[in-house]
């Protein structure tokens, strides 16, 4: 597609251009728009500078016709003959800041486009903000903002220039993409930033109808679960089976268990196959050699199952992308919900239905956790049992074949009991309609992502075999919808709860370490929390004359449990305090044992102890810990779930 064309095009989806002119090989050249530049439009010429078929700041009519000879001259002179089959552009040149849009086809979120700085140094750089086609105007800024040359959009300098139109720009990049699904590829560098706007001034676009995007199919609802068939339940109580089996007896449904040698088991009858169930079921859980599960799954067809669970590994993770993509052919055809291969289960609070291999040590609560690694999974409940967190649902998706992040968000979102969605991320199969479903979202969206290294990815590949994708794109476009990315692992089960924290007050026995935590916090995007004269006269009550009478309310070195305690029954009446950290350093007279006792109070903000030590402050640590009380031993790790 020649660059007239290409201007044809975009104008049509009113992206701004330059003033241009297409004229014929045989065409006076007349244009009432200057200085222009000429270039020649040929598919015998690809490179035009390399041929001379290139000349700018021309002023008038009579010079462009001399330009106009000089390229037919010099693209001759490199043995390439020209005729009235070739044209040649001229447009106005534009000066202005440099910017650069762009669209990829993104393997995992689909079309995307790109902003930043534009000509060379935008590889050099590496600024780089990332929008979802399907973003509205506030998902855009947010975007546009992802790269640093957008601060050019806040009024930088006093030039005047509003992100306003930058918004309106990428809104029209998204008509025009979504107007042309064959688009797979486009850049406009340089887009020119002007005083009268923003100006594509050239352009390259790929076109590929492999690009157009297919529909999602219909889901049955994953967490209607009534019926609940075990296949491959197990006496032995070193299989999976067996774990799966006695976690599944809470359930207030109805559970068949099913094995090829019959019997019983926990007094239920062992069914010697799917044939034999009494009754149709809606959920299956399969852990049973891989070498059976189509057949197996074919048989559960004629049971009406509408969701499978299948705990069992030997698919993609090991390299048999065939044998997966059988699974995912037979559950497509007869629409099944798939969770898995190679996944430890699934739990549902409401109905104490635990159909994981993990522990039974699971509180009923209102948090749902989906992760890709069962293992990480595993570590989360055992730490979440100890700080009597209790959960909605628990998804371990597994190699991720069928049912994905989105739709697991999606049905989520349509769960009574579920406040809050954290999700444990190796790679994702369908961005884009992750995104779609994080927009719609009416509950938080917690993420960890692993495979941000090129090594981690690799290791993520082989242990799920999913794609990990690009990171920066992956957060700019989740964060921009609205996700909240996490640092820490244990974030994904702790920060839920102190997601509407903005104001944070810090009780401490030092100065020193309540400095440091202020910075954490600070970088965190919360507030210190300023005292009132009101405040400083309910603690002068209280405290030694030398308190510095500000946050971090510093109560001296000599605190011992009962300034702790008068303190903290202080400060959690301050209305606008929406936390408490409770700074602990061993000094001489700490008595580190009384003030954990005192901590583990049901304070009515919520208050996290910080043991900042070592061997004297051991003791009352391992009794927070042990009494399920969220507490840390260093600074830093207290501020990671903010």
């Amino acid at each position: 597609m020649t660059e007239s064309e290409l201007y044809n095009l975009l104008s049509a989806s009113k992206i701004p251009v330059p003033p241009y002119k297409s004229i014929g090989f045989n065409e006076k050249p007349v244009v009432d728009f200057f200085p222009v530049a000429l270039k020649i439009e040929s598919p015998k010429v690809i490179h035009k500078s390399e041929f001379g078929a290139v000349k700018l700041n021309i002023t008038s009519n009579e010079a462009l016709e001399v330009a106009k000879a000089e390229i037919i001259k010099n693209v001759e002179n490199k043995g390439v003959k020209l005729d009235d089959s070739d044209r040649f552009i001229a447009t106005k040149m534009t000066r202005g800041e440099e910017l650069y849009f762009g669209m990829v086809n993104d393997a995992v979120f689909g079309k995307t486009i790109l902003f930043g700085k534009g000509g060379v140094l935008l590889e050099l750089y590496k600024d780089v903000g990332y929008i979802s086609i399907d973003a509205d105007r506030a998902e855009i800024e947010r975007g546009l903002k992802g790269a640093k040359i957008s601060k050019l959009f806040d009024n930088f300098r006093g030039l005047g220039f509003s992100i306003d139109g930058a918004i309106d720009f990428v809104q029209k990049l998204q008509n025009f993409i979504k107007q042309n699904p064959s688009v797979s590829e486009m850049d406009l560098n340089p887009v020119l930033l002007t005083n009268e706007g923003l100006i594509a001034v050239d352009a390259r676009i790929q076109f590929d109808d492999r690009a157009i995007e297919t529909a999602r199919r219909k889901r049955h609802d994953f967490f209607d679960n009534k019926k609940v068939a075990i296949i491959g339940a197990s006496s032995d109580q070193n299989k999976v089976g067996y774990a799966i089996a006695k976690n599944a007896l809470t359930f207030k449904g109805e559970a068949y268990f099913v094995n090829a040698k019959g019997g019983e088991l926990f007094g239920k009858t062992l069914y010697k196959s799917v044939a034999e169930l009494p009754s149709d079921v809606d959920t299956a859980v399969i852990s049973i050699p891989s070498k059976f599960i189509l057949s197996t799954l074919e048989e559960l067809t004629r049971k009406n199952v509408k969701n499978a669970l299948v705990i069992s590994a030997g698919f993609k993770e090991i390299g048999d992308l065939e044998g997966e993509q059988k699974l995912i052919d037979l559950v497509q055809k007869y629409n099944i919900n798939m969770i898995g291969p190679n996944c430890l289960g699934y739990y549902k609070g409401e109905t104490d239905l635990n159909l994981t291999f993990g522990s039974n040590n699971v509180l009923s609560g209102d948090l749902a956790v989906v992760s890709q690694s069962g293992a990480v999974l595993a570590a989360l409940m055992d730490k979440a049992f100890q700080n009597k967190i209790g959960f909605s649902h628990i998804v371990s998706v597994g190699n991720m074949a069928d049912l994905d992040f989105g739709e697991l968000v999606e049905a989520l979102n349509n769960e009574p009991t579920c406040k809050a969605i954290s999700l444990y991320v190796e790679g994702m199969n369908d961005g884009k309609a992750f995104l779609q479903a994080a927009r719609k979202s009416k509950k938080p969206i917690y993420i960890f992502k692993t495979g941000r290294s090129a090594e981690s990815k690799a290791a993520a590949f082989s242990h799920t075999g999913n794609l990990s994708g690009n990171y920066e794109m992956f957060k700019g476009l989740l964060e921009s919808a609205g996700c909240i990315l996490l640092d820490n692992i244990e974030a994904l089960i702790f920060r839920p709860s102190l997601n509407d924290v903005k104001n944070v007050l810090i009780v401490t026995n030092a100065g020193g370490p309540a400095s440091i935590l202020t910075d954490y916090i600070v970088e965190r995007g919360k507030n210190l929390y300023k005292l009132t004269d009101e405040n400083i006269k309910v603690l002068d009550a209280a405290l030694p004359f030398n308190w510095p009478k500000a946050n971090p309310v510093d109560i001296i070195g000599d605190a011992m449990s009962d300034r702790y305690q008068k303190t903290l029954e202080i400060v959690q009446e301050f209305d606008e305090v929406d936390l408490i950290y409770v700074v602990v350093t061993p000094q001489f007279m700490t008595d580190g044992d009384k003030i954990a006792e005192l901590l583990l109070k049901n304070w009515k903000k919520p208050v996290i102890p910080i043991m900042v030590g070592g061997y004297d402050l051991q003791k009352g640590y391992d009794l927070l810990k042990a009494n399920g009380v969220l507490s840390f031993d260093t600074l830093k790790s207290a501020t990671d779930l903010l």
